[in-house]
């Protein structure tokens, strides 16, 4: 299937030779893998997710004393697993950020130019924050709807035509434009692809000078509902400290309810959009509204830390593998039934523990694996995997000389599977690694039930796989043992809705670690071969990924 080439990858790496399964080095003799398995401990995992996960913790969030508790938690057990530190005789890289905490002086107001005027609430109408680096931000502009605001040359796709967006404030859906019969690979059909993130949408409109971006949010092309994004809208909003090139004054959302409100100042209506949007033919329509908003932030240059242990190869030590998982998650913020700690112990808390579980493993090995083993607990993923794209910029092995990179991210805490998921896995050879390794666990692989949610943008692996490396994000599967059918969607959709990014989201004793193991034994298999059998995985033919290598 043809991939988009996003402008972003790009990237001057060179080439490097991949090929099959080989031995990684003539010294390699027996099976250290029972070794390796046998390290693995469910009772260890739940001890770390508990810790991580407590109200101690404070929610993780970046450049808080939570999370500074938690990296040197983190640095602590890479320390007694007999880790080495991998930044310049340190577990900690440092992550240059600025956060801005918006305090709105008053509504979003948008004003037709019949005098009809709507005054939009924070939070519960819209939310915003801006690239700026400013005290003050004071935005004013007219609205421009631009459908779903893709230019995407290979997909003969120019929602933009030759209209000038410059200091407009653009009006825009998220996701891509919907395949029909005539075109049933439109987009990749069902599967999302990076045009239709969100962060997508913000980058085409700095490239094209614009001042400012609405985004229409629907739980149908967002996926989650609009509270997921209301419940931290008052918290700092975190971004790297190195400013994007034409920052946008104002990076919003808005709620359907009100992109309904706003299709009948212009007269039409959202349907409508929506129909006019997904024709090839659409031209930005320039709207006879204005929209004002001021709010001043509270701005602090800070530093976040990845954590980053390593186990060192024994013949091939320039050449790497890297685990991740993301230690951050929402801090402090709005209260839900008095509760202000956002907890994040599925997200990510389950995540690190699988992280440090797969480091004891290896330094278990009675043999040092052949490639070099890294393990990242990377920062602010929460605020747009910048931990990760940080680490990117600034590995401290090269990119090119990274052969792998497998993430693990909200694990499963509902009991055992007969099946996992391997987000993005099909993208490349990392896909037979997962069938060999979910095979030797008695489980079998199952295609992303969810394609259009587009979680391989969504989580840490996104950053190694724009920089060329194979990278696969470890999901839970959909078959639980000795449950109904209808088990996942019932556990999976009450944790959507009550639970994701809610202070709800805290460990439960009553949790099964059994699913979180599976995952974990898994993720060791993988990178056993990976790192002790000298395979080297290749992007499938075609993949947009493969560019940037």
């Amino acid at each position: 299937m043809r991939k988009p080439l996003f402008l972003f990858l790009l990237l001057p790496f060179l080439l490097t030779a991949c090929g099959d399964s080989q031995p990684a080095g003539p010294e390699m003799t027996g099976d250290v893998l029972p070794d390796m398995m046998a390290a693995l401990d469910s009772v260890g995992i739940r001890a770390k997710l508990q810790h991580l996960s407590s109200d101690e913790m404070a929610g993780r969030a970046p450049g808080t004393p939570g999370e500074d508790l938690a990296v040197e938690y983190i640095a602590e057990q890479m320390r007694a697993a007999g880790l080495e530190p991998a930044v310049g005789g340190s577990f900690f890289q440092e992550v240059a950020l600025v956060s801005a905490t918006p305090a709105p002086r008053g509504p979003l107001t948008l004003r037709a130019h019949d005098g009809e005027t709507v005054a939009l609430d924070f939070v519960d109408d819209f939310i915003a924050s801006t690239d700026l680096t400013d005290e003050s931000v004071e935005t004013e502009g007219q609205l421009v709807f631009v459908g779903y605001g893709i230019d995407a040359p290979e997909e003969n796709w120019h929602a933009f035509k030759d209209v000038d967006v410059t200091d407009k404030i653009l009006v825009s859906f998220v996701n891509d434009p919907i395949a029909g019969d005539e075109e049933p690979n439109l987009f990749q059909g069902d599967t999302l692809t990076y045009y239709g993130r969100w962060t997508y949408k913000y980058e085409e409109a700095r490239r094209r000078g614009a001042k400012g971006v609405l985004l229409i949010h629907t739980l149908g092309t967002a996926g989650y509902p609009f509270t997921v994004l209301s419940g931290g809208a008052r918290s700092p909003q975190i971004q790297l400290a190195t400013p994007p090139e034409n920052p946008l004054a104002m990076k919003g959302w808005i709620t359907r309810e009100t992109a309904e409100q706003l299709a009948q100042m212009a007269g039409t209506t959202l349907d409508e959009w929506f129909a006019a949007a997904n024709d090839r033919d659409f031209e930005p329509q320039v709207l006879p509204i204005t929209a004002s908003y001021d709010a001043d932030y509270t701005v602090r240059e800070f530093a976040g830390r990845n954590v980053i242990g390593k186990i060192t190869g024994r013949t091939n030590p320039d050449e790497a593998i890297i685990y991740t998982a993301h230690h951050d998650h929402l801090g402090i913020a709005t209260p839900v039934e008095g509760d202000s700690i956002y907890n994040g112990a599925v997200d990510n808390a389950s995540g690190v523990a699988m992280l440090l579980e797969l480091a004891e493993a290896f330094a278990a090995a009675p043999t040092k694996p052949a490639r070099t083993v890294l393990f990242a607990s990377v920062t602010a993923e929460e605020s747009g995997l910048l931990g990760a794209e940080f680490y990117a910029r600034n590995p401290v092995m090269p990119m090119q000389q990274t052969v792998a990179n497998i993430n693990v991210d909200s694990g499963n805490i509902y009991g055992e599977t007969d099946d996992i998921v391997g987000i993005g896995a099909e993208r490349s050879e990392m896909l037979d690694l997962l069938r060999e390794a979910a095979v030797e666990e008695g489980m079998t692989v199952t295609a992303d039930p969810q394609p259009n949610q587009g979680l391989f943008f969504r989580s840490d692996q996104l950053a190694f796989a724009r920089s060329g490396v194979p990278a696969v994000f470890i999901e839970t599967g959909r078959t639980y043992r000795n449950q109904p059918a209808s088990y996942y969607d019932e556990v999976q959709g009450g944790y959507n809705r009550t639970r994701y990014h809610q202070p709800s989201d805290e460990f439960d004793p009553a949790w099964s670690m059994g699913g979180l193991l599976q995952q974990t034994r898994v993720a060791l298999r993988m990178g056993y071969r990976l790192a002790f059998q000298g395979v080297t995985p290749q992007w499938n033919e075609g993949e947009a990924f493969a560019q940037a290598r």
